[in-house]
């Protein structure tokens, strides 16, 4: 079992780069994975709906996780998209 408590905005950014807050309706995948980074499998994937910033999941898994998080593969714009996952650690 896997507690992963998340946090993810939306914004929209103007020509100049400022960025403006923008309602968050938006279905984002929470993946959970076991394996190496160049033989990772998943343990989990699943479209969750997102209306505010803060959410947490227990996701239950058969295996040993190694990593978890939000748009894992990257499909969403994002700035920092190496923040959107974390290693799983703990017994």
């Amino acid at each position: 079992e896997v507690t992963l408590d998340v946090q993810a905005r939306k914004v929209q950014a103007d020509s100049n780069g400022d960025e403006s807050p923008m309602p968050l309706a938006d279905y984002i995948e929470v993946g959970v994975f076991k394996g190496t980074a160049d033989d990772e499998t998943p343990l989990y994937m699943k479209k969750e709906k997102f209306t505010q910033e803060h959410r947490t999941f227990t996701i239950g898994v058969d295996e040993r996780p190694t990593r978890a998080g939000i748009d894992p593969y990257n499909k969403l714009i994002d700035r920092d998209a190496d923040d959107n996952t974390i290693a799983v650690t703990g017994p």
